[in-house]
């Protein structure tokens, strides 16, 4: 036991030593998600050959799950890191490039049951937008609910209106039926309730500077606080929980031409989309699907890393999972029809940070059986892991400190470690749910928009949403509490004390 502790003790150190070096020193960063690769690959194949359990089938298949999630996760975290292994040292483009040949520009802000006040205030903040002539920008409200109120504000603020008869294809349909009435060479999405900066074409035309250039994408910020800042009362320590992927992944993919089209706040070139028929449809994340083809067509892609537009981010619980479990579903949706691997045009780093993509959603199945694995053993006896503690913390603890490590250093302090597994595992019943539900069960469940504009002075807690947490809640209490008892003698345990 003394030379586990030494080595424990001597990997926990250097580990230390190359995190504080990191923070000066590039190399040294790479070096600690190297480690962490490398520990984590020792970890995992002691898992194989030495940990799997035996004796009853129950035990087998709980043993095998457990295992396959964490291989998942492994994997989800190489790619990860291959993400940040660069930088990105892309050179920003302004709008003078293009001087004097400046593009026509049609903006498009799609809506369907937004209300009035947050469609008025995103169309007055696109009429204000800059740009050196303002007779080539057209403003389009694109309106799939139909709605007289709707047609009648953009009279009055002498903006265009298009409606249609049905709702065909949801919002891909409204933007493709808006496309065969316009004709500008740029085409900007904006979703009801994104407020555009005044210098949001200033930062983003230019780039079409480059005639293979298909669609520039901006990161999606928000000015109200979303669900986990409310109710921690933390709006002031904790960031938006899109801001990561917002700001620093959708940064990373840029380096690799993969930039993720996020369904508003993107600047199109008409040629890219008319080059692959229009935005996609038969999903329920047209944005997804489109960008990648854009991709695949062989047109380049950038992401513009500046606050250009905010909108409103879910307001409660409830829109927060409507939202999440349109993404899952919609990325099962994209897979099932159009599996990245198969795309022909898109190069392999393509396919693989887009499979990822599509990936990450069965990250909620991986961190159920996690939270399961242990209940299913001090409750029912069933093993999921047949180790020693010390072969434990010989072949876990240096791994696990070192993806705490690698991961505040990507970070960068932007997202912690501890709040990324809160989110993940408030989340992880429903996303489960709606990746079983679309990936094994080929569910029907269509297109639906996420509330917005939601205000209420009333403090109320929602028992429906929250059974499923309270229910593991209720189980984990009990499960510490039987713990407990067999520690101290009170209870008999059939694998004795020290499997506890």
């Amino acid at each position: 036991m003394e030379n586990h502790l030494f080595f424990i003790i001597t990997s926990i150190f250097i580990l230390f030593i190359i995190y504080f070096l990191s923070k000066k020193y590039f190399i040294f960063k790479n070096i600690l998600i190297s480690l962490y690769i490398i520990t984590m690959t020792i970890y995992i194949v002691w898992r194989i050959l030495y940990t799997l359990p035996h004796g009853s089938a129950i035990s087998v298949l709980l043993g095998l799950s457990l295992l396959i999630a964490e291989i998942g996760s492994f994997v989800l975290a190489i790619t990860f890191y291959f993400l940040f292994w660069k930088k990105n040292t892309k050179e920003d483009k302004e709008l003078v490039e293009l001087h004097p040949n400046y593009p026509t520009v049609d903006i498009f802000i799609a809506t369907y049951n937004e209300s009035s006040s947050i469609l008025k205030r995103t169309i007055i903040a696109s009429k204000k937008v800059r740009y050196p002539d303002l007779r080539k920008v057209e403003i389009y409200v694109l309106d799939d609910g139909d709605r007289e109120e709707i047609a009648l504000i953009a009279k009055e603020l002498n903006v265009k209106y298009i409606r249609r008869d049905n709702n065909e294809n949801a919002k891909a349909g409204n933007l493709n039926n808006a496309l065969k009435e316009t004709k500008g060479d740029l085409v900007v999405t904006l979703d009801a309730d994104m407020v555009p900066r005044v210098d949001f074409l200033e930062k983003t035309v230019g780039y079409f500077e480059d005639s293979k250039m298909g669609f520039i994408q901006a990161p999606q910020t928000f000015f109200n606080n979303d669900p986990y800042q409310f109710n921690f009362f933390s709006e002031k320590n904790l960031n938006n929980d899109q801001d990561f992927f917002m700001r620093r992944i959708e940064n990373q993919k840029d380096i690799y031409n993969s930039v993720m089209y996020i369904g508003s706040n993107a600047v199109f070139r008409r040629a890219a989309l008319e080059s692959i028929g229009g935005f996609s449809t038969g999903v329920i994340t047209e944005d997804l699907a489109t960008g990648m083809f854009i991709q695949a067509k062989g047109w380049k892609t950038r992401f513009v890393n500046k606050n250009l537009a905010s909108g409103l981010a879910p307001e409660n619980f409830s829109d927060l999972i409507k939202q999440r479990d349109r993404w899952s579903r919609g990325n099962i949706q994209v897979a099932r029809k159009w599996l990245p691997l198969k795309i022909k045009g898109l190069n392999k780093v393509q396919k693989l940070l887009y499979m990822d993509g599509i990936h990450y959603w069965f990250s909620g199945i991986y961190k159920m059986i996690f939270m399961l694995a242990p209940l299913w053993f001090v409750l029912f006896g069933f093993y999921s892991l047949n180790a020693r503690f010390s072969g434990i913390l010989t072949f876990w603890l240096p791994s696990f400190i070192a993806s705490q490590l690698a991961f505040n250093r990507v970070s960068q302090g932007t997202q912690s470690i501890l709040l990324t597994n809160i989110y993940e595992t408030v989340m992880a019943p429903f996303i489960s749910y709606s990746v079983i539900s679309d990936a094994v069960l080929k569910s029907k469940k269509g297109f639906t928009v996420t509330n917005k504009g939601y205000n209420t002075n009333k403090k109320y807690y929602n028992w429906r949403l929250s059974l499923p947490l309270l229910i593991l809640l209720f189980f984990s209490i009990i499960a510490l509490c039987k713990s407990i008892f067999v520690i101290f003698n009170i209870l008999p345990f059939e694998s004795g004390k020290d499997a506890i």
